[in-house]
């Protein structure tokens, strides 16, 4: 077999430098970003426009009812279907219930600056962003979180 015939491409020198530069260049960014990933940095301020400790259930006319925690007063009822509704809350009871929580712990419904509904469960610290799921979902628990002012009587 003739020398000709197999031709080997010889990377010595400065490509050979450039190559290995270049792999360690691409580990040593891939480390960092790890790093600073693991950092508890602190993220943008965000801050409490309106919140509501409430407490769900299901009802026998097939809604969900839907009772203030701090006032004991019984708010609209998320009627129908809502199967949205059912299925964030249906979740998050059911994480609850498997770490030893109790169904009448309320949850908590945020409404944040950053323009963000959430629902919070305080037993689990698990939390749902509401508005990722769009605004016909986010109708859905938004007028829960309205406040009813009622002027003192004298």
């Amino acid at each position: 077999m003739s020398d000709r015939l197999v031709s080997r491409p010889q990377v010595e020198g400065w490509p050979l430098i450039g190559l290995a530069v270049l792999v360690l260049g691409s580990i040593f960014l891939a480390a960092f970003s790890q790093w600073q990933k693991q950092q508890n940095l602190p993220g943008p301020v965000v801050d409490t426009l309106a919140m509501r400790t409430l407490i769900f259930a299901d009802s026998r006319d097939g809604n969900i009812a839907v009772t203030d925690a701090a006032t004991g007063e019984r708010l609209p009822a998320i009627e129908g279907e809502a199967g949205f509704a059912r299925g964030v809350l249906r979740s998050l009871a059911q994480a609850r219930l498997r770490d030893g929580g109790s169904p009448q712990t309320p949850f908590v419904l945020v409404r944040l600056s950053d323009g963000s509904l959430r629902l919070k469960d305080p037993w689990t610290q698990r939390e749902v962003d509401l508005t990722t799921f769009g605004p016909s979902n986010v109708a859905v628990f938004q007028p829960l979180l309205e406040v009813r002012q009622t002027r003192p009587q004298y």
